[in-house]
Parts: C-alpha cells; sequence; structure tokens
C-alpha cells in the first residue's frame, strides 16, 4: 500500500495507492492529519508494508516519523469538527433486496463465505482494486457525500452526461446515525472511511431510513420484513443529475 500526499482535494484508494489530497497544501489542517494518524496506525494493525510519498519534504518526513511511532493499538476517530450527523451505506438493487429480507447488512467475506484475499483476487480486474481487507467490512461515508452512489454505478460505467440527465440508476441508500453506529463494537477508523463495521449490522438495531429510488418499487416490496417496513421510503429519482439526487436525499433525510 502507497501512501501519496498531494496537492489537490480528493481522498481516493485505488489500485492500492491513496492518493490524499491536501486542500491547503502543504498546510495540513486538524482533520486531514487526524485522517492520516488513523490510515497509518489502521494499516500498521493490519500488519501493511507502507510507502509514503509527498514532494514536500517537511510533509514526508513528518509523516514517516509519526507512522514509526504509532504501534497500531491507538484509537484514532474523526475529530469532532468533521462528523456528520448521519453515514450511510449504499447497494444495487438486487443486494438491498437481500439485505431488507434479511434485516442485516453483511460485509463481503460474510455474503460469499470465502477469505478477503480470495475476493479480492477475484476482483483482480475490477477498477478500483480495493484491498483484502475492505471485504471484512461494511463500509460507510457521510450522509451528505455521493461517493456511495459512485462506488454502485462504478459497476455499470456511467458516462458523466448520463449521470447530469439523469439517465441512471441510484443506489438504495441505508442511513445510520453516527452516535449510534459508533456504539458498534465491531466499528473501526481507517482515515478514509467515516467508519467501517466488521462483518455484520443488524438493521433493527442501527438503521435510520433506507432510501429507495421509486422504480425500484414493485421489486422492493415484497421484499421488506414489517419490522423494517416504517424506515423505507420511496423517492422519485427520474430525470435527477447525481448532484441533485443526492441533494434531494440529504434534505428529506434532514425532514425525517
Amino acid at each position: 500500500m502507497t501512501l501519496e500526499i498531494v496537492n489537490d482535494d480528493k481522498l481516493i484508494i485505488k489500485n492500492e495507492i491513496y492518493r490524499f489530497g491536501l486542500r491547503k497544501y502543504p498546510q495540513i489542517q486538524d482533520w486531514e492529519w487526524n485522517n492520516i494518524l488513523a490510515f497509518l496506525c489502521y494499516e500498521k494493525a493490519q500488519g501493511t508494508e507502507l510507502k509514503i510519498v509527498c514532494e514536500n519534504k517537511e510533509i514526508l518526513s513528518l509523516v514517516r516519523n509519526a507512522f514509526l511511532k504509532l504501534d497500531g493499538t491507538e484509537y484514532i476517530p474523526p475529530i469532532a469538527d468533521a462528523i456528520e450527523e448521519f453515514v450511510y451505506h449504499a447497494t444495487d438493487v438486487y443486494a438491498a433486496q437481500k439485505i431488507l429480507t434479511d434485516g442485516k447488512l453483511l460485509s463481503a467475506t460474510k455474503v460469499y463465505r470465502k477469505p478477503g484475499e480470495v475476493i479480492a483476487f477475484e476482483r483482480r480486474e475490477c477498477e478500483w482494486k480495493d484491498p483484502a481487507d475492505f471485504y471484512e467490512y461494511i463500509m460507510f461515508g457521510w450522509g451528505t457525500h455521493l461517493v456511495g452512489d459512485y462506488v454502485v454505478l462504478s459497476e455499470n460505467f456511467h458516462c458523466e452526461e448520463d449521470l447530469l440527465k439523469g439517465n441512471f440508476n441510484a443506489g438504495v441508500r441505508f442511513y445510520i446515525k453516527y452516535e449510534d453506529i459508533i456504539k458498534h463494537q465491531g466499528h473501526t477508523f481507517d482515515g478514509y472511511h467515516p467508519i467501517k463495521v466488521k462483518d455484520e449490522v443488524v438493521l433493527s438495531d442501527y438503521l435510520f431510513a433506507c432510501i429507495v429510488p421509486e422504480q425500484y418499487k414493485e421489486q422492493m416490496d415484497n421484499c421488506i420484513s414489517q419490522e423494517l417496513l416504517p424506515k423505507v421510503h420511496y423517492l422519485t429519482q427520474k430525470g435527477l443529475s447525481l448532484q441533485k439526487w443526492n441533494d434531494k436525499v440529504v434534505e428529506y433525510i434532514k425532514k425525517l
């Protein structure tokens, strides 16, 4: 794994490279340093051989020294200023049917009953080439961000024009309050995702709302347990750009 610190505003893990963009490069903001430390600690706990890259020698020395000092047991959650009220996990409609029938979010290792290393090898040709440990967790994004739908849509790539014109089918979103999911004994922070949870999340214990694009209603109606039914909400997505769809969901969640 490589940590590459750059002059950018994006955080992306792809092909086992964490491209960490500093928004005020070469200044490191408090929340950015916190995420860097969380990433270093998580990777050290995994026993990862980590390469650190940065053109700025001061930053490079700072991060390398921090990695040497951490022992991998530190608990480093996001700082308060960076925390939102909600996180969500997004899936395609077929996975959502199974999730709402069984009442659980499951990691890929639990779904497929295979080790993360095996799943990572099987998906080695996929665009993102996620590391093996990713498949052991249910990963969440902040409640206001687009990343969940981008992950779902990446399975069947859409051009930017389709996303602008609404020519796509958005994912199903499972919203959970951050203050609730942080109490899950299987949660951890990796400096990339706001939070992720090992193995499974029981929806009856944590789900705040499930947002389903209305075009899936017929497929979903018979899959939802009575216990979860009041928390499932259908919203019209037709004709909305990805950004406008995201804005609509965020505003809806705020009013619940």
